[in-house]
Parts: C-alpha cells; sequence; structure tokens
C-alpha cells in the first residue's frame, strides 16, 4: 500500500483533533468569563435593625465577676446581594461603655440565599458591675442618658457554582445613646466596612 493514501485520513485526524481542542479552550474561556460577570462577588450589607435593652437578671456562675447582668438584644440582618448563597459562621457582639469591654456575646450561623436578607439576633448580657466600675457611669445615669458602642462582626463565604469561592467578613460599629427613663434606644448611628 502506498504510503500517501494512508496520510490524508491521519492529517484529518490531527486537525480534527486541534480544532476540538481550540473549541474547548474558546468554551471554557467564555464560560469563565460568563462566569464571572454573572457571579462576581459583591458586598453583603449588614443593618443594625435595633438594639433593645430587655432588663436586669442574675449572671450565672463564673466569667464575669458582677453578680447582676443587664441584658441588650441586637437584631442584626445581613442582606445578600450575590448570585449565590452567603453562609454565616455566626457573629461576634461586643458592648463598650466609655472604650471597656463590658459584654461580649456570639450569635447563630445563617445562610442567606442569594439576593435575600437573614436576620441575627444576638443576645447580649452586659456586666453592672463593670459599668459601676466606671467613675462617670453614675453621671450618665443621673443625666438621663447613656452612652454605648458595640461592634458586631460576621464572617462568612459565597460560594458560587463551586468555582467563585470567597471568604467574606462585615464589621459594623454602632454608638448609640440608651435613655435611662424608658431604656430606649436614641441617637443610634452605624458605620460598615466589608472585607472580600
Amino acid at each position: 500500500m502506498d504510503t500517501d493514501t494512508a496520510k490524508p485520513p491521519a492529517l484529518r485526524l490531527r486537525v480534527a483533533l486541534v480544532g476540538c481542542g481550540i473549541a474547548s479552550v474558546v468554551a471554557a474561556a467564555i464560560l469563565l468569563a460568563v462566569t464571572v460577570a454573572v457571579f462576581r462577588v459583591r458586598e453583603p450589607v449588614m443593618t443594625m435593625n435595633a438594639i433593645a435593652v430587655k432588663g436586669f437578671r442574675a449572671a450565672p456562675s463564673g466569667g464575669w465577676s458582677s453578680p447582676v447582668r443587664l441584658t441588650v438584644v441586637a437584631d442584626v440582618s445581613v442582606k445578600n446581594p450575590n448570585a449565590a448563597s452567603l453562609r454565616c459562621r455566626g457573629s461576634e457582639t461586643t458592648v463598650y461603655y466609655r472604650a471597656s469591654r463590658v459584654g461580649r456575646a456570639a450569635g447563630p450561623p445563617g445562610t442567606a440565599r442569594a439576593r435575600r436578607t437573614v436576620r441575627l439576633n444576638v443576645t447580649v448580657d452586659v456586666a453592672v458591675g463593670a459599668l459601676l466600675g466606671d467613675p462617670g457611669f453614675l453621671g450618665d445615669v443621673a443625666a438621663g442618658a447613656v452612652a454605648v458602642t458595640t461592634a458586631t462582626r460576621v464572617r462568612g463565604r459565597v460560594l458560587a457554582l463551586g468555582v467563585v469561592h470567597r471568604r467574606v467578613v462585615l464589621e459594623m460599629n454602632c454608638t448609640a445613646t440608651i435613655a435611662v427613663a424608658d431604656m430606649s434606644i436614641r441617637n443610634q448611628s452605624c458605620l460598615q466596612r466589608v472585607w472580600l
């Protein structure tokens, strides 16, 4: 058999393989471009809906030195603008009075589905002894308003199609004034930072 007649089918096979390879690379590039464009990770938005003072209670033994605690509930919501779910590992909220930490708590984990909002309620027990240890506290109570600062941090991740995977850290620092007469919150302002 002549060797010239055997070459054209092999050449056709090579051309077909090269063509399939190029088509595969182009299809992968298009898929990657669409994935990056559609599933681009956007910054979630955290909102402090409310801070409520629930009242006093006796503290369990251990931990803080104060036998009486003031219960503060922080209602936080996380809005997920992404086309993929945002899984929150939980939240940490710390309450400060005049730059001294007086309470800390961990919130439950949650999942904000694509383009949805999840609410995270955190109950913080504030040590009354730590408040009374500050010389300015009784003066603030007599004036009728106590200024506090809260710091809330939520850690999570966004996973889209198993391809785009980003860790997200949301932090919100709020200052609020508690009216002593009715334990309501006044003059609340918050600042949010996001790390992707």
